[in-house]
């Protein structure tokens, strides 16, 4: 992310997609407290490409010696100097043009800047408490506790806390784009989930298959949880149940099935949605992967096979519903 320094006080301060200063406190990003800086004075803007400066004030703005034309755009360049409303006002300096990135920002010693992409646990992949996500349906981005599924959503500047840890967040958005939902509005449950186990199932292997192309997720823990769910669902919709009733599980009898604890099958639930979300961006729907209700849970996909060794075992399609 791109960072200017404000040189009277030293702070390093990152830069949003659409950045402005000036001196009206509730509608800019920086405010510079000074007479001579009009409410709304200029604003660093990303284009896709490169950092653009626009002047919109009365008393000008300057880059090094230069001042601007005001309302034309100014490309800008690391270690430049800007000034708002007067050379004689205190400059901030540009030590860095990289491209608009979230981030959740330290406020201590304890923990490091955690740049985002689309999913993240908190505080670490190796021990996680709680998982950090944009939402593709909304765009928003959203804090969910791992023990219990409690989801909130999370807006600029709020502290994102777990454990002794603490960050602040950085959107570089000011509005959730949603762009993504009109260019690819496939739900999850448009793909087909094609589950391999061994036939010891000690190994289980996922491939995710749609008509604009498969997705081979490979062999990993948290695909089995994922099988023993759709194979409860199939088997419930064999026996006639209603599809609304299909599949639901204790989430203690399941653990107790796989041998594992609660906890832990809650950890494996999440690194399912963190892969899936991660293999397809632009899809909807992948926070509904497995659906909740007062201490049940279910596989909310419908369409999937399950292959153990190389006997089909398991299969439905939403025909079959």
């Amino acid at each position: 992310m791109a960072q200017v320094r404000d040189l009277s006080t030293g702070l390093l301060l990152p830069l949003r997609a659409h950045h402005t200063f000036g001196r009206f406190e509730p509608q800019v990003d920086s405010c510079v407290e000074s007479s001579s800086v009009s409410r709304i004075h200029a604003v660093i803007e990303w284009d896709g490409h490169e950092w653009l400066l626009r002047d919109l004030s009365r008393n000008g703005t300057w880059v090094d010696e230069q001042k601007l034309n005001t309302g034309t755009a100014h490309q800008l360049q690391p270690g430049q100097k800007l000034y708002f409303g007067s050379q004689t006002q205190t400059a901030w300096f540009i030590e860095n043009l990289h491209p608009p990135r979230d981030v959740l920002i330290t406020n201590s010693d304890q923990c490091e800047d955690v740049y985002l992409d689309k999913f993240h646990f908190l505080p670490s992949d190796e021990n996680p408490e709680k998982a950090i996500h944009q939402s593709t349906d909304d765009g928003m981005w959203y804090l969910e506790s791992i023990a219990d599924g409690e989801s909130r959503p999370l807006a600029h500047g709020q502290t994102v806390s777990c454990g002794d840890q603490n960050w602040t967040l950085f959107l570089v958005e000011h509005i959730p784009a949603t762009e993504q939902i009109f260019i690819d509005p496939r739900q999850f449950t448009d793909y087909h989930f094609s589950f391999r186990t061994s036939l010891d199932e000690e190994s289980t292997q996922l491939s995710l298959e749609s008509d604009v192309g498969n997705h081979n997720l490979g062999e990993r823990s948290h695909h089995y949880v994922l099988l023993h769910l759709a194979r409860l669902k199939a088997e419930d919709a064999a026996r006639g149940i209603d599809e609304s009733s299909q599949g639901w599980v204790d989430t203690d009898i399941l653990a107790q099935n796989l041998g594992v604890d609660a906890a832990h099958i809650n950890i494996l639930i999440f690194r399912a949605r963190k892969q899936l979300t991660e293999a397809l961006p632009k899809v909807v729907g992948i926070k509904s992967l497995i659906q909740r209700l007062r201490g049940r849970l279910r596989f909310a996909g419908s369409e999937f096979t399950v292959h153990k060794g190389a006997e089909l075992i398991h299969q439905l399609s939403t025909s079959q519903n």
